[in-house]
Parts: C-alpha cells; sequence; structure tokens
C-alpha cells in the first residue's frame, strides 16, 4: 500500500494551496462515484472531467484515469483550480484506487511509472 502512503502525502502537502482540501476531496470522491454509477458502473470519459491514461505497460490490466476537475472551495477557480487525481478502476469489484495528487503547474502529466508499478508481481 505504499501508493496510497504517497497518495496521502501528497494530499496532505497540496493541503498549503488549497485549505479546504480534505472536505472538497469527499465531495469529488463521491460526484466520482455518482457519475460512475450513472454511467452504468464504467468511469466517463465522454466529458472535460475525466481522461483515460494511454501508453501503460500491457501489463497493467485495469484502466487508469485522471481527474481534471477538482473544485477547491478555497481557490474561487471552480472546477479548474489546477488539481489533478490519478486514479485507477476495477469495474469487477467498484473500487477506485486513488494513486496520485499533483497540482499541473509543478507535474504536467500523471506519473505513469508509478501506476506500472502497481502492476508488477
Amino acid at each position: 500500500m505504499l501508493f496510497m502512503i504517497k497518495f496521502l502525502k501528497e494530499k496532505k502537502k497540496l493541503a498549503r494551496k488549497c485549505p479546504s482540501i480534505e472536505s472538497d476531496f469527499e465531495v469529488f470522491k463521491k460526484a466520482l462515484m455518482v457519475d460512475i454509477e450513472y454511467n452504468n458502473y464504467s468511469v466517463p470519459t465522454d466529458n472535460d472531467k475525466y481522461f483515460r491514461i494511454s501508453g501503460l505497460k500491457e501489463y497493467v490490466v485495469l484502466p487508469a484515469f485522471v481527474a481534471k476537475a477538482f473544485y477547491c472551495e478555497k481557490m474561487n477557480k471552480g472546477m479548474k483550480s489546477g488539481f489533478r487525481i490519478t486514479f485507477i478502476y476495477d469495474p469487477s469489484e467498484t473500487l477506485i484506487y486513488f494513486v496520485q495528487f499533483y497540482f499541473k503547474s509543478k507535474d504536467e502529466i500523471e506519473d505513469k511509472d508509478r501506476i506500472n508499478r502497481l502492476f508488477v508481481n
């Protein structure tokens, strides 16, 4: 569960930019679950919120996504706060594994190596 520890540390560090990040993340998780439920239990990629990550290794068996719409109450920028959340969705279990939480001006793209390492035995 090393990836979860990294995710939690990243979220804590980003709280300096967005003091309401804990409650905002809870709202994000609920909205993500509603979006998945209303999209027949798959992540909707036909919008500007979620994008499937391509270019992963062939042994990555679950789809990985990046959420580009994250509302930070304290930043007054709406859904375009600049925060990104990378996650893996397991449709057979209806589970979401949060992998990375970053600010787009610091990291332009998601850490594909981190996702790939999750699937190495």
